[in-house]
């Protein structure tokens, strides 16, 4: 009731201010320890990261949509795609990245100027869905950019749906088995069917750089730190490794983790500048400072 009548941060927000900064619930079963305090999410996601582990609760109800990888396991495995990831991330894929921030912020910027008046930027923030696809599958698709094919629409939608099925099942806990819902297993085929085709243009990518003699995986990682490879982050999994599970798999937990983050950050930042003006004012003093000039790596 609370997610339908959007009610859930107020809610959650309430029981913070009733219980305090940390406190035990207990969902059909399990229970869950929740906290706002610093020092605790430190521990968790820093300092004692190896204390806390994810995959008990994550991968029994992701495996059917997303499988093994960085969001849904622990110790080793969880290792081992955190390296298959690692050459992606270079400083070339950065940079080009913001470059394509760049043209999502002028598209965003110029819809919102041809409506006018009072806008729901929830819609607009749907324009950097298509920065994600273009880093992580090679090619940009969402609901304003240039390729948006039946195909990708239907993505994007079966995702959406996948990854509420899932989180519905961590919430049921041990009462996951109920949930048997065969539009949910339909969907999860659906995002997975997209993916195998970038996938399988990846290991073709792959096939062609390994026949040259003087490749070196070694020589990947090494232009991941210089900054000298831009490239889809698919590209970079595929030279780690052939395995066509494993590259569907990583993929759609980026996909996953760069959809959820980058929302949630746009809302807050436009949220918390809307009502702090003197910071908005010095933001803009900034920016306006740069001119004409483009924001870098550093």
């Amino acid at each position: 009731m609370i997610f339908s009548e959007n009610r859930y941060l107020p809610e959650l927000e309430a029981r913070y201010g009733t219980y305090g900064s940390t406190f035990q619930t207990n969902l059909f079963g399990t229970p869950s320890i929740n906290t706002i305090e610093p020092e605790n999410l430190q521990a968790v996601y820093s300092s004692n990261f190896k204390d806390w582990g994810i995959e008990p609760l994550r991968l029994p109800a992701q495996d059917p949509f997303c499988g093994r990888g960085f969001i849904t396991t622990d110790g080793a495995a969880a290792e081992y795609s955190r390296a298959l990831l690692k050459p992606g991330f270079n400083r070339a894929n950065i940079v080009a990245g913001l470059a394509g921030l760049g043209k999502a912020l002028e598209k965003m910027m110029g819809k919102i100027l041809d409506d006018r008046g009072t806008v729901d930027l929830q819609a607009f923030f749907l324009i950097y869905l298509g920065t994600s696809t273009e880093f992580l599958f090679g090619e940009s698709f969402g609901a304003l950019s240039n390729f948006s094919s039946e195909d990708s629409q239907a993505f994007t939608s079966a995702f959406d749906n996948a990854m509420f099925g899932s989180g519905f099942q961590i919430a049921l806990g041990p009462f996951k088995f109920l949930y048997q819902n065969a539009k949910w297993r339909e969907v999860c085929k659906t995002t997975h069917l997209f993916a195998d085709k970038y996938v399988q243009k990846a290991l073709k990518c792959r096939q062609s750089v390994i026949s040259d003699s003087s490749f070196d995986r070694k020589t990947d990682r090494d232009e991941s730190k210089s900054g000298s490879n831009s490239q889809p982050l698919l590209y970079h999994l595929a030279l780690q490794t052939s395995n066509s599970l494993t590259l569907r798999n990583e993929i759609l937990q980026a996909f996953m983790a760069a959809q959820g983050t980058t929302a949630a950050l746009l809302s807050n930042v436009f949220f918390l500048l809307a009502r702090n003006p003197s910071v908005w004012a010095k933001l803009r003093e900034e920016v306006l400072a740069l001119g004409n000039e483009e924001p870098d790596f550093d």
